[in-house]
Protein backbone atom coordinates (compact mmCIF):
# COMPACT_ATOMS: atom_id res chain seq x y z
CA UNK A 1 0.00 0.00 0.00
CA UNK A 2 2.92 2.46 -0.48
CA UNK A 3 0.92 4.60 -2.92
CA UNK A 4 -2.21 4.79 -0.78
CA UNK A 5 -2.98 7.84 1.34
CA UNK A 6 -2.64 7.01 5.01
CA UNK A 7 -5.68 7.47 7.21
CA UNK A 8 -6.93 6.91 10.73
CA UNK A 9 -10.51 7.28 11.94
CA UNK A 10 -11.80 7.13 15.51
CA UNK A 11 -15.58 7.28 15.59
CA UNK A 12 -18.80 6.45 17.35
CA UNK A 13 -20.52 3.83 15.24
CA UNK A 14 -24.07 2.48 14.94
CA UNK A 15 -24.97 -0.71 13.08
CA UNK A 16 -28.58 -1.84 12.59
CA UNK A 17 -29.70 -4.80 10.49
CA UNK A 18 -32.47 -7.31 9.84
CA UNK A 19 -30.92 -10.03 12.02
CA UNK A 20 -32.25 -10.82 15.49
CA UNK A 21 -30.56 -8.77 18.26
CA UNK A 22 -26.90 -9.71 18.47
CA UNK A 23 -26.79 -10.70 14.76
CA UNK A 24 -25.79 -14.28 13.97
CA UNK A 25 -23.21 -12.97 11.49
CA UNK A 26 -21.06 -12.26 14.55
CA UNK A 27 -21.17 -15.94 15.59
CA UNK A 28 -21.97 -18.23 12.69
CA UNK A 29 -21.17 -16.03 9.70
CA UNK A 30 -24.69 -16.23 8.24
CA UNK A 31 -27.67 -13.87 8.69
CA UNK A 32 -30.62 -15.02 10.78
CA UNK A 33 -33.18 -14.60 8.01
CA UNK A 34 -31.36 -15.50 4.80
CA UNK A 35 -30.53 -12.03 3.49
CA UNK A 36 -28.50 -9.23 5.06
CA UNK A 37 -29.91 -5.69 5.00
CA UNK A 38 -28.23 -3.03 7.12
CA UNK A 39 -27.59 0.61 7.88
CA UNK A 40 -24.27 1.72 9.40
CA UNK A 41 -23.73 5.25 10.69
CA UNK A 42 -20.66 6.97 12.04
CA UNK A 43 -19.72 10.26 13.71
CA UNK A 44 -15.98 10.83 13.49
CA UNK A 45 -14.41 12.16 16.69
CA UNK A 46 -10.82 12.19 15.43
CA UNK A 47 -9.61 11.41 11.96
CA UNK A 48 -7.31 12.28 9.10
CA UNK A 49 -6.99 11.22 5.48
CA UNK A 50 -3.49 12.33 4.57
CA UNK A 51 -3.52 16.01 5.53
CA UNK A 52 -7.33 16.27 5.47
CA UNK A 53 -9.01 16.60 8.87
CA UNK A 54 -12.10 14.37 9.11
CA UNK A 55 -13.17 15.26 12.68
CA UNK A 56 -16.87 15.97 12.99
CA UNK A 57 -17.87 14.25 9.75
CA UNK A 58 -21.04 12.15 9.62
CA UNK A 59 -21.71 9.32 7.18
CA UNK A 60 -24.18 6.49 6.64
CA UNK A 61 -23.75 3.35 4.55
CA UNK A 62 -26.89 1.52 3.46
CA UNK A 63 -26.31 -1.96 2.09
CA UNK A 64 -28.08 -5.19 1.24
CA UNK A 65 -26.81 -8.60 0.27
CA UNK A 66 -28.95 -11.43 -1.17
CA UNK A 67 -27.33 -13.92 1.21
CA UNK A 68 -24.40 -13.92 3.61
CA UNK A 69 -22.03 -10.97 3.38
CA UNK A 70 -19.10 -13.16 2.34
CA UNK A 71 -21.13 -14.51 -0.62
CA UNK A 72 -21.06 -11.02 -2.14
CA UNK A 73 -23.35 -9.46 -4.76
CA UNK A 74 -24.15 -6.58 -2.40
CA UNK A 75 -25.75 -3.25 -3.27
CA UNK A 76 -24.70 -0.14 -1.36
CA UNK A 77 -25.34 3.59 -1.04
CA UNK A 78 -22.97 5.98 0.73
CA UNK A 79 -24.34 9.17 2.29
CA UNK A 80 -22.08 11.95 3.65
CA UNK A 81 -23.32 14.96 5.59
CA UNK A 82 -23.40 18.22 3.65
CA UNK A 83 -21.35 20.03 6.31
CA UNK A 84 -18.24 18.38 4.80
CA UNK A 85 -16.06 20.20 2.27
CA UNK A 86 -15.06 18.53 -0.99
CA UNK A 87 -11.68 17.31 0.28
CA UNK A 88 -13.40 15.71 3.28
CA UNK A 89 -16.05 14.08 1.08
CA UNK A 90 -13.41 12.71 -1.28
CA UNK A 91 -11.26 11.41 1.58
CA UNK A 92 -14.01 9.70 3.52
CA UNK A 93 -15.53 8.24 0.34
CA UNK A 94 -12.13 6.79 -0.56
CA UNK A 95 -11.95 5.11 2.86
CA UNK A 96 -15.52 3.78 2.94
CA UNK A 97 -15.36 2.37 -0.59
CA UNK A 98 -12.26 0.37 0.33
CA UNK A 99 -9.93 2.18 -2.07
CA UNK A 100 -7.57 3.25 0.73
CA UNK A 101 -7.25 -0.29 2.09
CA UNK A 102 -7.46 -1.26 5.74
CA UNK A 103 -10.12 -3.07 7.75
CA UNK A 104 -13.05 -3.34 7.60
CA UNK A 105 -13.80 -1.38 4.43
CA UNK A 106 -11.34 -3.08 2.10
CA UNK A 107 -12.99 -6.44 2.83
CA UNK A 108 -16.57 -5.12 2.80
CA UNK A 109 -16.02 -3.33 -0.52
CA UNK A 110 -14.98 -6.64 -2.10
CA UNK A 111 -18.51 -7.97 -1.40
CA UNK A 112 -20.27 -5.09 -3.19
CA UNK A 113 -21.19 -5.39 -6.87
CA UNK A 114 -23.25 -2.19 -7.20
CA UNK A 115 -22.68 1.11 -5.39
CA UNK A 116 -24.12 4.63 -5.45
CA UNK A 117 -22.59 7.77 -3.99
CA UNK A 118 -21.31 9.59 -2.20
CA UNK A 119 -24.70 11.27 -1.86
CA UNK A 120 -24.03 14.55 -0.05
CA UNK A 121 -27.08 15.48 2.02
CA UNK A 122 -28.04 16.69 5.51
CA UNK A 123 -27.71 13.91 8.11
CA UNK A 124 -29.22 14.07 11.58
CA UNK A 125 -27.37 11.98 14.16
CA UNK A 126 -27.45 11.55 17.93
CA UNK A 127 -24.87 9.24 19.45
CA UNK A 128 -26.23 8.05 22.79
CA UNK A 129 -25.26 4.42 23.29
CA UNK A 130 -28.21 2.05 23.09
CA UNK A 131 -30.53 5.03 22.51
CA UNK A 132 -28.73 6.35 19.44
CA UNK A 133 -30.58 7.74 16.42
CA UNK A 134 -29.84 8.85 12.87
CA UNK A 135 -31.90 9.95 9.89
CA UNK A 136 -31.97 11.54 6.45
CA UNK A 137 -35.27 13.29 5.85
CA UNK A 138 -37.45 11.46 3.36
CA UNK A 139 -34.93 8.63 2.88
CA UNK A 140 -34.01 6.70 6.02
CA UNK A 141 -34.21 6.58 9.81
CA UNK A 142 -33.03 4.35 12.63
CA UNK A 143 -33.76 4.59 16.35
CA UNK A 144 -32.12 2.15 18.73
CA UNK A 145 -33.64 1.25 22.08
CA UNK A 146 -32.28 -0.93 24.90
CA UNK A 147 -33.07 -4.60 25.18
CA UNK A 148 -35.54 -5.35 27.97
CA UNK A 149 -35.57 -8.18 30.49
CA UNK A 150 -38.77 -10.09 29.61
CA UNK A 151 -39.50 -10.85 33.27
CA UNK A 152 -38.72 -7.57 35.03
CA UNK A 153 -38.99 -5.11 32.15
CA UNK A 154 -35.68 -3.56 33.16
CA UNK A 155 -33.05 -2.60 30.61
CA UNK A 156 -30.77 -5.48 29.69
CA UNK A 157 -27.15 -4.53 29.08
CA UNK A 158 -25.50 -7.02 26.73
CA UNK A 159 -22.10 -6.71 25.04
CA UNK A 160 -20.48 -8.78 22.32
CA UNK A 161 -16.71 -8.63 22.71
CA UNK A 162 -14.00 -9.86 20.36
CA UNK A 163 -10.97 -10.20 22.70
CA UNK A 164 -8.55 -10.42 19.79
CA UNK A 165 -10.25 -7.70 17.75
CA UNK A 166 -13.30 -7.83 15.50
CA UNK A 167 -13.50 -6.95 11.83
CA UNK A 168 -15.60 -3.78 12.35
CA UNK A 169 -15.61 -3.24 16.13
CA UNK A 170 -14.15 -4.89 19.22
CA UNK A 171 -16.88 -4.26 21.84
CA UNK A 172 -20.48 -3.94 20.70
CA UNK A 173 -23.21 -2.64 23.03
CA UNK A 174 -26.25 -4.58 21.81
CA UNK A 175 -29.71 -3.07 21.42
CA UNK A 176 -32.78 -3.41 19.24
CA UNK A 177 -34.61 -0.95 16.97
CA UNK A 178 -37.94 0.83 17.30
CA UNK A 179 -37.44 2.36 13.83
CA UNK A 180 -35.20 1.11 11.02
CA UNK A 181 -36.07 1.78 7.39
CA UNK A 182 -34.80 3.17 4.10
CA UNK A 183 -36.30 3.93 0.72
CA UNK A 184 -33.68 4.90 -1.86
CA UNK A 185 -33.60 3.60 -5.42
CA UNK A 186 -32.58 -0.10 -5.27
CA UNK A 187 -32.41 -0.25 -1.47
CA UNK A 188 -35.75 -0.38 0.34
CA UNK A 189 -36.45 -2.18 3.62
CA UNK A 190 -38.09 -1.82 7.03
CA UNK A 191 -36.79 -3.93 9.92
CA UNK A 192 -37.88 -2.44 13.24
CA UNK A 193 -37.47 -4.69 16.27
CA UNK A 194 -34.25 -6.26 14.99
CA UNK A 195 -30.55 -5.95 15.77
CA UNK A 196 -28.77 -2.76 16.80
CA UNK A 197 -25.19 -2.21 17.94
CA UNK A 198 -23.33 0.81 19.31
CA UNK A 199 -19.53 0.79 19.34
CA UNK A 200 -16.41 2.90 19.39
CA UNK A 201 -14.18 2.13 16.39
CA UNK A 202 -10.60 2.83 15.41
CA UNK A 203 -9.85 2.16 11.74
CA UNK A 204 -6.65 2.73 9.76
CA UNK A 205 -4.60 1.40 6.87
Amino acid sequence: MPDQTKYRVKANYIEVCNCDPGCNCNFGGFPDHGTCEALAAMLINEGTFGEVDLAGMKAIVAVKWPGAIHDGEGTAVLFIDDSANQNQVDGLATILTGQAGGMPWEILASTISSAVGPVVTPIQMTMNGRNSHFSIEGILEAQMVPLKNPVTGEENEVHIVFPNGGMVWNDGDIATTSVMHIEHEEITFDHRGQSGTFASVDWSN
